[in-house]
């Protein structure tokens, strides 16, 4: 039988990473730390003369302790090295990038706030940086070509198309990235709708990606849309910085809050007030109350704008109750649930576990809520997600009581006329504006 998904969508996504990622040094194979001497080096595979990878996960490894850079140095001695870890949170960096992060003025003796920079007992770093502290890095390093800029979007808008999406919402938009992807749209060799956000990476920060904004509006697009702003106040399970309202298992530590309550207020405020919607990435419980608690704060001055929660992996149902006088939306990753379920339980007290995954009270409760990928850090995907949904049943998680092929299509049904067909759990073909793609 075949099923129609109209406006098929995937409601998160990082679009040009998710090609540069698919071009780049792929880490996800390593069994262990150790075999990072196997791998097969090539020049598409560096930033200027830095050598980036993604996908690293101590998680899947042996002994499921992070790396130090000692290993890095041993085959790599001469060459910076900057390894991002599967979820996108942290890096694995060796002396040679150390080095070259204190000549461009990186400060490796203080902890950023909301990041950490892992060091020993003399106080020397590791080689590991989380949160802030890896955004802060990863910002430094030399950018790519115009040329592979282009490349990396062509091969992501593939990877969407050939999975079945024809709409995608990017989490990380900027002005240069806006004007490839119109090019594309101009020569009509884009086969994707995207809505957009810009991200900021701190309060003092707003002014600018405002005034952005405000220059990417101005390039006028009929399959792009750009909704607001973007922001990540915690990290991730994986790298055990996302915030919880309790600690971590044998740990004395409940993650990082990179974004106070305070500036969490001021920046929905503020970006309301510009007539902008606010995305917030909140994975761990607490954050995603404080995002929520702040923006009532905002309402109850008579300050309104749509809120979206990113990932929401760990809800309350205090948190939920809070969310329905608000224009709130959640994006969430059944997908993360096939990659974490392994360790959750090891890392996660009994009461955070029975609030994982709350697809279904959210809908009990009229939340409205869209699936998605996380792509890069995960494959884009619909059936991993429908894999989640039906075998996370039997591992506690409520069953979503709804055609799970609703929460991949578009709000906008009109939005271009497109559609996927999906037979026995493979993409059978994909309409863009009518056309066939596959």
């Amino acid at each position: 039988m075949i099923e129609k998904i109209i406006n098929c969508y995937d409601s998160h996504t990082h679009f040009w990473a998710t090609g540069q990622v698919a071009e780049g040094l792929k880490l996800n194979h390593l069994k262990c730390a150790d075999e990072i001497n196997k791998l097969e080096i090539k020049k598409n595979h560096y930033r200027a003369s830095w050598l980036v990878g993604f996908g690293w996960d101590q998680n899947s490894w042996p002994d499921k302790k992070f790396p130090h850079k000692i290993l890095l140095d041993q085959n790599f001695a001469q060459t910076p090295v900057f390894f991002s870890r599967v979820d996108g949170h942290a890096s694995w960096i060796n002396s040679k990038a150390i080095l070259e992060l204190k000549k461009l003025g990186y400060d490796f003796n203080t902890d950023p706030k909301g990041g950490l920079i892992e060091r020993d007992a003399a106080g020397d770093p590791t080689g590991l940086l989380f949160d802030q502290a890896h955004i802060n890095a990863l910002i430094l390093l030399p950018d790519f070509s115009n040329l592979q800029h282009q490349s990396f979007f062509k091969t992501s808008q593939n990877i969407f198309n050939l999975a079945g999406f024809t709409h995608v919402r990017d989490l990380s938009m900027n002005l240069s990235f806006w004007q490839l992807l119109k090019q594309m749209e101009d020569n009509n060799s884009l086969s994707v709708c995207l809505d957009a956000f810009v991200t900021v990476e701190s309060l003092s920060a707003l002014d600018q990606v405002l005034s952005e904004i405000k220059l990417i509006k101005k390039e006028v697009s009929q399959q792009m849309r750009l909704h607001g702003v973007k922001i990540f106040i915690d990290g991730s399970l994986g790298s055990k910085t996302a915030f919880l309202s309790q600690n971590y298992l044998q740990s004395k530590s409940n993650g990082i809050l990179i974004w106070s309550h305070q500036e969490i207020k001021e920046l929905i405020k503020r970006s309301w007030l510009a007539g902008q919607e606010v995305a917030i990435h909140t994975i761990g419980d607490q954050a995603a109350h404080l995002a929520v608690s702040a923006a009532r704060e905002v309402s109850a001055e008579g300050i309104l704008g749509r809120l979206h929660l990113e990932h929401v992996q760990i809800l309350r149902h205090e948190t939920i109750a809070m969310m329905k006088p608000l224009h709130i939306i959640c994006y969430m990753q059944p997908c993360h649930w096939l990659s974490d379920k392994s360790w959750l339980k090891q890392v996660l007290t009994k009461d955070l576990i029975e609030n994982l995954f709350q697809w279904e009270l959210l809908r009990k409760n009229k939340i409205p809520f869209y699936f998605g990928s996380d792509s890069p850090i995960e494959p884009t995907s619909l059936f991993n997600n429908r894999q989640a949904l039906a075998e996370s049943i039997k591992w506690g998680v409520p069953q979503l009581n709804a055609d799970w092929k609703n929460f991949h299509s578009h709000p906008d049904s009109k939005w271009m006329n497109c559609y996927t067909e999906i037979e026995n759990e493979k993409v059978k073909q994909v309409y863009f504006n009518n056309s066939a793609l596959l």
